[in-house]
């Protein structure tokens, strides 16, 4: 290939905006970079001046918004080359990210918990009662010398008549030496509601830093999502499908990388296929595209066993490291125990919570081993049974 020549483009703002005057007021994208001749083009063909008068709309400011990230995504999309395990940075906290699959769909037997929200803020508009989860992962790297990190993560779910509010804190602190971030700690906050019978809609807000690594940085995004349930198709039931739009907003930049990848779609589908004395066995598949660049495939297989004690195994590949040379990552392993906490402990309060501790193992590039252990805690009755409405003729 011939060497790219770049072009330095200068635009600039003319007059401040001033909210209590329309008059004549003119905006343009204001900022100095070095793009390549297609990103110039591009900017060329969208560089605008908007005259605003005083009947005018305030739509054309989104628009000049829209356009200025157009800019940006376009010149990141060139340079989107991810270190090992970026895209997954926010899944090393909890035993469910690795258990789940990061099934947009929600867990095979759909069993959500707190930190589905962040893998689909939809999946827990179903939750009705206060819940708590607690996480915490090792990283152990075995392939080139010791090396270990640490990741932890903490949320809890509050249900409302308007819908369920979660919040969340998640923090990952790595040295390992193919998998140096520093230390990454995000905050999440997240809003969740069933539409209708069939359908749950959801979205969430994180920010954070990354720092005392190579670099510090700072992210802020937006998640939205939403899943919807086909009820029974075939010999499959309770199948439904979810569709996610992660990281809409800016992540962490380092040089040329940026990661997680902005605008990262994904979409899943997860059904049980057996339900037989106590046994219940269901699957999910996945696909996302970070930034359109890359293809990531999430599989999984869970079975519970006398609704108390579940087993998971799944796969995954990340189609872009497995080219690079990184390997293809084996198969994961979880398991699992629910319990009632009422047939522990005799107060009224705690009748009907229950609590689930888990635990998985997962080997991801070059030898990194992650051992996760985590417990779920769901706080009072949930209810299952919908009201009896009666209609009384008066005399």
């Amino acid at each position: 290939m011939g060497e790219r020549c770049f072009e330095t483009t200068r635009i600039s703002r003319r007059e401040p905006y001033r909210p209590a005057a329309w008059r004549g007021v003119q905006f343009q994208i204001s900022f100095e970079a070095k793009f390549s001749p297609v990103d110039a083009d591009i900017l060329n063909m969208n560089k605008t001046i908007i005259s605003m008068n005083k009947d005018k709309s305030l739509i054309f400011l989104p628009i000049s918004l829209l356009i200025f990230f157009q800019v940006i995504i376009v010149n990141r999309i060139n340079a989107y080359d991810p270190p090992s395990g970026a895209e997954e940075l926010f899944s090393f906290g909890h035993p469910g990210f690795i258990t789940s699959a990061q099934s947009s769909a929600g867990n095979v037997l759909f069993l959500p918990s707190v930190h589905a929200a962040a893998i689909n803020p939809s999946l827990v508009a179903e939750l009705q009662r206060l819940s708590v989860d607690l996480g915490y992962t090792a990283l152990v790297e075995t392939k080139d010398g010791a090396g270990l990190g640490n990741a932890f993560y903490a949320g809890m779910l509050f249900p409302t008549r308007f819908g369920v509010f979660s919040g969340a804190t998640q923090g990952l602190f790595s040295s390992i030496n193919n998998m140096d971030f520093g230390n990454v700690l995000i905050a999440r906050s997240g809003f969740a509601r069933d539409v209708t019978e069939r359908l749950n809609v959801g979205a969430g807000l994180f920010g954070g830093g990354v720092f005392g690594g190579a670099f510090n940085d700072w992210a802020l995004a937006l998640d939205v999502g939403f899943m919807y349930k086909l009820g029974k198709l075939g010999f499959l039931k309770d199948a439904r499908y979810g569709v996610a739009l992660s990281n809409m907003g800016k992540t962490f930049v380092h040089g040329s990388d940026i990661f997680p990848a902005i605008f990262t779609f994904k979409a899943g589908f997860a059904a049980n296929f057996l339900n037989k004395d106590k046994i219940t066995a269901g699957f999910s598949a996945d696909l996302s595209f970070p930034l359109f660049q890359n293809v990531i495939f999430n599989t999984g297989l869970q079975f519970l066993i006398a609704n108390m004690i579940v087993v998971s195994a799944g796969w995954d590949v990340n189609v872009r490291e497995a080219a690079r040379g990184d390997g293809i990552h084996l198969p994961f392993l979880g398991i699992g125990v629910r319990f009632t906490v009422g047939n522990f402990m005799n107060r009224q309060a705690w009748e009907g919570s229950d609590f689930m501790i888990s635990g998985a193992w997962r080997q991801i590039h070059d030898g990194i081993q992650l051992i996760s252990t985590g417990a779920s805690l769901n706080l009072g009755v949930r209810d299952s049974e919908p009201p009896i409405i009666t209609i009384e003729e008066g005399e």
